[in-house]
């Protein structure tokens, strides 16, 4: 269906990502203390354009994890454009065929440098992916899927998992206990007709925000947190997310399980119509520009309590 013969991971690379998980995982479990820090836009929607924002991305600092996001696909709570992944060239020709190889190339090449992260609300596009990955999130949208809980129950990686778009806390707990217990559902993917999972206890709570932002709520959790300062939180304005940032680095202290935090960011600032798209703008939700990268990174580095 698609050609994908050449693009095969080599070990050396497998090596890499594999080491990387390890870590992810010991940061969820809390035999080591690290700072993660997922940062990226909010989807690719321009190959080139997204290179340049990778080549921009450096981080000297030790204690921080930075995990690049590659959202190829996007939720939608209606209609709209769904993501490069199902119209890459954004003209509804719908080059599926296409958008799995490129997207394909492009993981496998800045794989060997950064950590990636992606949302999974196609779980049969992500098997294309998955040795590529080392977070992946589920969505607000996608959180209540018996099938979404059942599949990350199966994988070996870091699961965050975001409270529904109400903001319903429950919602992770009911999750959490899904994907950490064994499941037995069809298998989509191979011959045999069942999977028996182990079940996944790399879990972390991704906190963005519902009918109101919840960055900064007396949060009872034992779990590993990741507090994302866009959506909700930021109320959907880009610049608010220094404001949440700034917020959850006063409560770090008073908060232990507070593992990391996550931006929509990119070349500039704020987004654009799909109609008329201009160099280094998200064409989705409004991003932080560039300028602020550095910021963030030193503001983690200064909490000194790694």
């Amino acid at each position: 269906m698609f050609n994908l013969i050449n693009l095969k991971r080599i070990k050396k690379d497998l090596n890499f990502i594999f080491i990387n998980n390890i870590l992810l995982k010991n940061i969820v479990l809390k035999k080591i203390k690290k700072f993660i820090l997922i940062i990226g836009p909010c989807s690719i929607s321009n190959i080139k354009d997204f290179i340049l924002y990778l080549k921009k991305i450096k981080n000297n600092f030790k204690n921080i994890i930075l995990i690049i996001r590659v959202y190829y696909e996007k939720p939608r709570t209606n209609i709209g454009w769904k993501g490069y992944i199902y119209d890459p060239y954004i003209d509804e020709s719908y080059s599926i065929n296409d958008s799995i190889y490129i997207i394909r190339r492009l993981l496998l090449d800045i794989s060997k440098q950064y950590y990636l992260g992606t949302e999974c609300l196609n779980f049969f596009l992500i098997n294309y992916f998955i040795d590529c990955i080392s977070w992946i999130c589920i969505g607000a949208r996608t959180i209540q899927s018996q099938i979404h809980r059942e599949f990350c129950s199966n994988l070996n990686c870091v699961i965050g998992i975001k409270n529904d778009i109400y903001g319903d806390l429950n919602v992770l707990k009911d999750s959490l206990l899904s994907i950490m217990n064994k499941q037995c559902f069809v298998n989509f993917f191979e011959k045999t007709n069942f999977i028996y999972s182990k079940g996944n206890k790399y879990i972390q709570f991704v906190l963005r925000g519902g009918k109101e932002p919840n960055f900064s709520k007396n949060l009872i959790f034992n779990n590993s947190l990741i507090i994302d300062c866009s959506h909700s939180n930021s109320l959907k304005v880009s610049i608010n997310q220094i404001y949440v940032f700034e917020n959850i680095l006063n409560q770090y202290f008073l908060l232990k399980n507070i593992h990391g935090v996550m931006f929509e960011h990119y070349i500039y600032n704020g987004n654009q119509n799909i109609k008329n798209i201009k160099f280094g703008l998200s064409i989705t939700d409004s991003c932080l520009n560039f300028k602020f990268y550095f910021f963030i990174l030193k503001k983690i580095n200064d909490l000194q309590c790694f």
